[in-house]
């Protein structure tokens, strides 16, 4: 322990912990009696109470994790002596970053029960639907190897190969494909889907069509835990039921919050997995049986967790509170963890004095183990004096026993959750190689090499070293953990880089983000890999479990509220993201990245919201900031849609490039405007463009928009071929990255290609569909565009009046709106000509004067009347 040479011997010791170890052992026996003995199994009858979870509670350093880990030793090492290889356990700790992340649990419980065998068809093919679509052009290899855990975990199984075998298996069309990059995946999820719409793939697993179908979110996502417990039943209907178990530790961090999002998704995993046996360790007893917490979750009260209400005293599996150790199990430890020569080291008056302050705590116990052997390796004979008193008394003599250097690095370690070399050198810079190396080998530090951050303390350790430390005459002052913190919060940003992925992104902005809530530091990555997250769609868990009342800095609070607005404006809820985020940089430089992201998202909220007006105000005032090209792009959007397309076109062509989705963006706009000016042979330029840069970068989202506003342009001609085949390639993509907005523009153009060739019934119908999907999503636009085609159709029809009426509720809707005012002089050249449509207000901004521009559009309303 010490690392000097020595006859004494120490060595790990699991204090017998006879009553939870058999609660263990009779809550697998229990699960599977009544696994065997059920007529039908609880995975499809999804109404029955579940008995799967065994709860071990109780306060920190009490022994929990060591409870958990000794239990799973146990359970592997009895299977391994029973000759059985269809036994296994997954291991989540919920402290780690990303461990909340619906799809990270997920996959490591699929490469997990993968050491059971690579048949998990159901699991697997919907799973390669969802990441089609939900993460287009982005290889699954890719997000396994960003996570230690999950990459570790992944290549023991091989999940990779595990997946691509039971694709090709059941969908040999794809050629046995992993589809998960952009084309193979847009093959494989219309496969497997065309397959489940006839009944031919596996119709017997009663919600795997309903979740193919489903959207790709992680509300839907949350319901795959289903599908992999239906494939673990049919194993167990080709002999031996396999044995798994999936330990759960450090539940405090994902019980009681006040947004319980992620722990729902995980009871409902729970529920939905009846045939594994979770345990939880944490310092709360679970709530689920509790009839006072409906609402909150999905399964709620007795009837779903018959055991788990605080009545059930005897049957398993239960809840168990984990007790301090008796004096007998304390002085046992003490006997075994040093030796000499098979004998206790520890004279009896020591133990005797240990046990005494440590009140069966384990905790104490080993920092007074850890205490012993230094006083030994520096020669000293340990007396009673030595040792006794507070947990915080142990603690300060466990710092005080280390040499001033290592003093300094355990108040680090102390700082942030997890560590390694590199960052001890960023908050430690003066200190040697070989100092920090040695202290990493101390026994308090806990390993697991899985991780980029390995080594860490015992959380009640973190919390007891800074009131240990007080009372230290070298002992940090608030200033001097201020300044580390930020050095180690500074090189977490300089070790993320740029080119992070997204998950090793959201893992560093997670741990920088609970270490600038702790201590009242800040540095501007964390805004950064925020933007970064949102960007890619990934907005949904940034900040979990950030405490709403920290003093912090003011750019922590604003940061905080910033992904609060987002997370809002994002779920359908813009008046209160403009209400969370208005006045929130307040105590800031206007000029900080911060402030500026903040503004952003106001802005964004407000534009949601329909007060352009005002969003352009913020837009205009982040021109000469980072987000100037975002700020430039949304301000040339507004002029489009007030008729100043002149300024926007402008704006547009002198925009620099940033990166492939920026440059789709500006060429999609610069498509809208010409569009809009019926100069549709240079839109079919941009927008065809904007498809190609789409497709050679992996945008499916992008490149779907692009052919929408591809169909809408080549409406116009009359050429209905043409409007199928834009319409037709949209629509494939749309099925793989849904986007129901640009469905109605396909929808609408297809109105027109048919009342300009004259096919009004087709008209008709397509006219009606597009009402009913914008109606559907609540898209106002959707019957801007509605209105236009109705005009025409009617002008078609003869029906002048019915053509005016469509005209007024389309001009009272885009003035009220403050945009999209230039359609009603487009549509005004249909029914009154060109000199009545330029007399219009509000005036339009044609890009080559109002009268070219809507004498173009004057002859497609007679082109459509003499056909």
């Amino acid at each position: 322990m010490s690392g000097t040479a020595s006859r004494v011997a120490a060595q790990q010791v699991f204090t017998n912990r006879s009553d939870e170890t058999a609660a263990f052992a009779r809550s697998l026996d229990e699960l599977h009696a009544s696994l065997d003995a059920a007529a039908i199994s609880p995975v499809a009858d999804r109404v029955q109470g579940r008995r799967n979870v065994l709860t071990f509670y109780g306060v920190g350093g009490i022994g929990k994790t060591t409870l958990s880990h000794e239990l799973e030793r146990r359970f592997l090492a009895e299977a391994e002596a029973e000759g059985r290889n269809d036994v296994v356990s997954v291991r989540v700790e919920l402290s780690e970053e990303g461990a909340h992340d619906i799809e990270t649990l997920l996959l490591r419980l699929r490469a997990g029960l993968g050491r059971l065998g690579s048949h998990w068809p159901a699991f697997d093919l919907a799973l390669a639907s969802y990441w089609a679509r939900a993460h287009p052009g982005e290889p699954l290899q890719e997000f396994l190897d960003a996570s230690p855990m999950v990459r570790r975990a992944s290549r023991s199984a091989g999940l990779s190969e595990q997946i691509s075998q039971n694709i090709g298996a059941l969908v040999p069309e794809v050629g046995g494909l992993a589809g998960l990059a952009q084309r193979a995946a847009l093959l494989v999820y219309r496969a497997i889907r065309e397959r489940v719409r006839a009944g031919q793939l596996l119709a017997e697993c009663e919600l795997f069509a309903e979740l193919i179908e489903a959207d790709a979110d992680y509300e839907s996502l949350s319901f795959f835990p289903y599908l992999l417990a239906w494939d673990l039943d049919r194993q167990a209907g080709r002999g031996t039921r396999p044995k798994v178990c999936v330990f759960l530790d450090t539940f405090e961090f994902i019980d009681g919050r006040v947004d319980r999002t992620a722990e729902r998704f995980l009871q409902r995993c729970v529920y939905l997995m009846p045939n594994v046996l979770f345990v939880l360790t944490g310092r709360n007893r679970v709530t689920w049986a509790d009839s006072a917490v409906q609402g909150e979750l999905d399964f709620t009260g007795p009837e779903c967790w018959p055991n788990l209400h605080h009545s059930n005293t005897s049957s398993e599996p239960r809840q168990h509170l984990v007790g301090y150790l008796s004096e007998s199990d304390a002085h046992s430890y003490l006997c075994e963890a040093l030796t000499r020569d098979g004998d206790p080291v520890m004279p009896a008056d020591v133990r005797e004095r240990i046990v005494s302050g440590g009140q069966g705590l384990p905790l104490y116990l080993d920092l007074s183990v850890s205490h012993y052997a230094e006083l030994l390796a520096r020669g000293r004979r340990p007396g009673v004096g030595d040792f006794g008193g507070s947990f915080t008394a142990v603690a300060t003599r466990s710092i005080r026993d280390l040499p001033r250097e290592e003093r300094d690095l355990v108040r680090t370690a102390a700082l942030i959750d997890r560590v390694d070399a590199d960052l001890l050198r960023a908050g430690q810079p003066s200190l040697p190689e070989g100092v920090i190396a040695r202290f990493l080998r101390r026994p308090f530090l806990t390993h697991d090499d899985a991780y980029d951050l390995p080594h860490s303390l015992h959380l009640a350790l973190r919390t007891a070293v800074r009131g240990a430390d007080q009372g230290l005459p070298d002992g940090w002052s608030d200033r001097d953990r201020t300044d580390v913190a930020a050095r180690l919060l500074r090189r977490l940003g300089e070790r993320l880089g740029e080119s992070a992925g997204r998950a090793a992104t959201a893992q560093a902005l997670a741990l920088g983000l609970r270490v600038a809530d702790s201590y009242g530091v800040f540095d501007d990555w964390l805004a950064r890999a925020a933007q970064r997250l949102v960007a890619a769609g990934q907005w949904t868990e940034i900040g979990a479990g950030l405490t709403a009342d920290a003093a912090g800095v003011p750019e922590y609070r604003a940061i905080r509220a910033a992904i609060q607005g987002v997370q809002l404006r994002r779920s359908g809820h813009a008046r209160r993201a403009v209400e969370v985020l208005d006045g929130a940089d307040a105590g800031i430089a206007p000029t900080s990245l911060t402030a500026q992201l903040v503004r952003l998202h106001l802005a964004h909220a407000l534009r949601n919201h329909g007060d352009y007006n005002r969003a352009a105000e913020y837009y205009r005032g982040l021109l000469s900031g980072e987000f100037a090209s975002a700020a430039r792009y949304w301000l040339a959007d507004y002029d489009y849609l007030n008729g100043r397309f002149a300024t926007a076109l402008a704006a547009l062509e002198h925009r620099p490039e940033r990166d492939a989705a920026d440059e789709g963006e500006r060429l999609r706009l610069i498509g809208h405007i010409w569009r809009v000016n019926a100069r549709f042979d240079k839109a079919t330029d941009a927008y065809t463009r904007a498809v190609a840069l789409a497709r050679t970068e992996g945008l499916l989202a992008a490149e779907a928009k692009a052919l929408a506003n591809l169909a809408q342009t080549t409406c116009w001609s009359g050429t209905v071929d043409a409007v199928t085949e834009a319409a037709v390639r949209g629509k494939e993509l749309l099925d793989l990255v849904p986007n129901p907005v640009e469905l109605v523009k396909i929808r609408s153009a297809e109105s027109v290609g048919h009342a300009v060739a004259g096919d009004r019934t087709a008209a008709l119908a397509a006219l009606a569909d597009t009402r009913e999907l914008a109606d559907g999503i609540g898209y106002r636009g959707g019957h801007n565009l509605a209105d236009v085609a109705a005009v025409l159709i009617s002008k078609l029809a003869g029906d002048l009046d019915e053509a005016r009426r469509v005209r007024a509720r389309l001009d009272d809707r885009t003035r009220a709106s403050g945009g999209n005012t230039y359609w009603v002089p487009i549509v005004t050249t249909w029914i009154e000509g060109v000199d009545a449509a330029a007399a219009r207000e509000p005036a339009v901004d044609w890009v080559d004067g109002s009268a070219p521009a809507l004498a173009r559009w004057a002859r497609i309303g007679e082109g459509a009347r003499r056909g």
